[in-house]
């Protein structure tokens, strides 16, 4: 019989040790009741800890860790500076074996610990939890889906929502094994008759329109506008590899693409945006270039919603869609003013 979903939990609570299982105490029974809550039935899920003990003597988490000289060799921490001890390699080695022998179409890892052993790279729960993996070499790239442990729940209640949101997800994707992710046509690097085709084709007839800007320092280096939810033209103003950083060879060919820009916003078409309203801003301010028909802000828009949750595009993206994180793909200064508070994580 096929396994659909496996949850991964840390280690074996004091409760857990006592009625003979995993997932046996006060947590694990409000974790169950959550996958009910989203249409998955626990009895048909298997419920496996990474460490199948009690850690000793406090069964707290960091039992486990050492410094990278005590961890087990050539692995990556599971936080700042906090290696598994050498000592349990067989123990996460026989939850390897678990996981390749039951072949489940997906994990809910929950948790540090548990996404650090069925995950590759460094993924700090805060930035993986949400979006679909493919699993480290250790368990065969078997599909995981991170997510907050039930002591983090417990200690952090505004967590269940986020909980109960990657459970939605976990029902959908545990149907099948694969890794699906949505297709994307990006127009990059156009040139004026590029972006006059792309309005032809793809914007003039559409009843919606997205739009974004990115910043560097005082000026826009970039606007994006996408009519439909898998097609998106990138219309470029600062380029590092262009003579001088401008991506247009002469400012009269800069002021055509600026009033490209200024037509698509004036269009009688509802436009929307992730925190819109500093893009309208800044676009006024900068380049005088008004928004008329903005009608929806997707940041304003999921906090009515969701008031409890963050609202950055990154964890609306966690929520809502199946893409990447990309968000962790580079890093940002902290003291870089350029990014935009609604792209904030």
């Amino acid at each position: 019989m096929t396994l659909e979903l496996m949850i991964v939990g840390d280690f074996l609570s004091r409760k857990d040790t006592e009625e003979g299982g995993p997932w046996q105490d006060g947590l694990g029974r409000m974790y169950k009741a959550f996958l009910k809550d989203q249409g998955i039935e626990p009895r048909e899920c298997l419920f496996v800890n990474v460490f199948n003990f009690t850690p000793a003597p406090r069964a707290t988490m960091d039992q486990l860790f050492g410094n990278k000289k005590e961890g087990i060799p050539l692995t990556k921490p599971v936080m700042n500076g906090k290696y598994v001890l050498a000592e349990h390699a067989q123990a996460v080695q026989k939850f390897r074996d678990t996981v390749n022998h039951h072949k489940p179409h997906l994990i809910l890892a929950c948790g540090d610990i548990a996404t650090w052993a069925t995950c590759s790279g460094n993924n700090p729960i805060d930035n993986a939890r949400g979006r679909i993996a493919i699993g480290n070499a250790g368990i065969n790239g078997t599909k995981v889906l991170p997510t907050y442990a039930p002591s983090q729940v417990a200690a952090s209640w505004p967590f269940r929502p986020v909980v109960l949101a990657d459970m939605a997800k976990a029902a959908r994707e545990m149907q099948f094994p694969q890794v699906r992710r949505p297709q994307r046509f990006l127009h990059i690097e156009p040139d004026l008759e590029d972006m006059e085709d792309f309005f032809q084709t793809y914007i003039r007839n559409s009843s919606y329109l997205s739009c974004d800007i990115e910043t560097k320092g005082n000026i826009i280096t970039c606007v994006g506008f996408a009519p439909t939810v898998d097609r998106a033209l990138v219309v470029p103003f600062f380029s590092e590899t262009h003579t001088g950083g401008n991506y247009w060879a002469t400012p009269t060919m800069e002021r055509k693409a600026w009033q490209f820009v200024e037509r698509m916003l004036a269009l009688d078409i509802a436009t929307s945006g992730q925190n819109f309203q500093y893009d309208m801003q800044y676009l006024w301010r900068r380049m005088a270039i008004g928004a008329p028909s903005f009608k929806d802000d997707t940041m304003l828009m999921h906090h009515v919603l969701q008031p409890e949750m963050r609202k950055g595009l990154g964890f609306l993206a966690s929520i809502y869609t199946d893409e990447t994180a990309w968000k962790g793909m580079h890093k940002v200064s902290a003291a870089d003013k350029s990014a935009k508070r609604g792209d904030a994580e």
